[in-house]
């Protein structure tokens, strides 16, 4: 008996697998030059205090590249099983979703440094951030072998996965939310801050996603 991949790309669309292949060389590589990487962040995220990474490395630089990758992937992945048409070809589509995740990202973390330099919360301010891209390298790793199953495989419900994968991001999102905000109270940090920032940049965003996709069913 002989398995032969069926593609669900097509040949112009190689570049999807070249990039998957690239997030897998920078997954191998993490795990080699750093062994002690992805159990610490694991244990670091679960364990209910703040995640001990303080600094930008080569290795956190390398997860969040893989999460923006699959995280855009998937968001194509998914408007295209919806019937969710866009003007762009795939590539352009890629790209635009990837740069909107990055200035996602980019906002979020300048507006906590701001706000922690104007309210005098600079270190509880760092310690979101810091859970932040934690909660985005987590996700890399559960990601990078989804969107490659939903790439490549064919005989899978595509409905039940691709739910499956959102119901986990948001768990993650949620159980991250919940951790620190109970952390910054511990910490004495105001209510109203906490209230502000999670209206602003993790409620709201998701409530315009949200009519964003109710509407495109009409």
């Amino acid at each position: 008996m002989s398995i032969v991949p069926n593609l669900r790309v097509s040949s112009h669309e190689v570049w999807v697998t070249l990039l998957l292949f690239v997030c897998l060389l920078l997954f191998a590589w993490v795990n080699i030059t750093n062994p002690k990487k992805i159990p610490s962040l694991i244990i670091g995220f679960f364990r209910g205090s703040p995640t001990e990474e303080k600094s930008i490395t080569p290795d956190s630089i390398a997860l969040f590249f893989i999460f923006i990758c699959t995280a855009a992937l998937l968001v194509m992945q998914t408007l295209r099983f919806n019937g969710i048409q866009t003007r762009l070809n795939h590539g352009e589509e890629f790209l635009l979703v990837a740069l909107i995740l990055v200035a996602y990202y980019i906002l979020k973390t300048i507006v906590l440094l701001v706000c922690g330099t104007i309210f005098q919360v600079e270190s509880n301010a760092r310690d979101y951030i810091n859970e932040i891209y934690a909660s985005s390298h987590l996700a890399a790793m559960g990601l990078l072998p989804a969107v490659i199953i939903l790439t490549f495989v064919n005989n899978i419900n595509e409905d039940v996965f691709e739910k499956g994968i959102l119901a986990s991001i948001a768990l993650l999102f949620v159980y991250r939310t919940i951790k620190m905000f109970i952390l910054m109270m511990n910490r004495g940090l105001s209510l109203i801050y906490l209230f502000l920032y999670l209206c602003a940049l993790e409620i709201i965003p998701l409530v315009l996603l949200f009519e964003y996709r109710k509407g495109m069913n009409f």
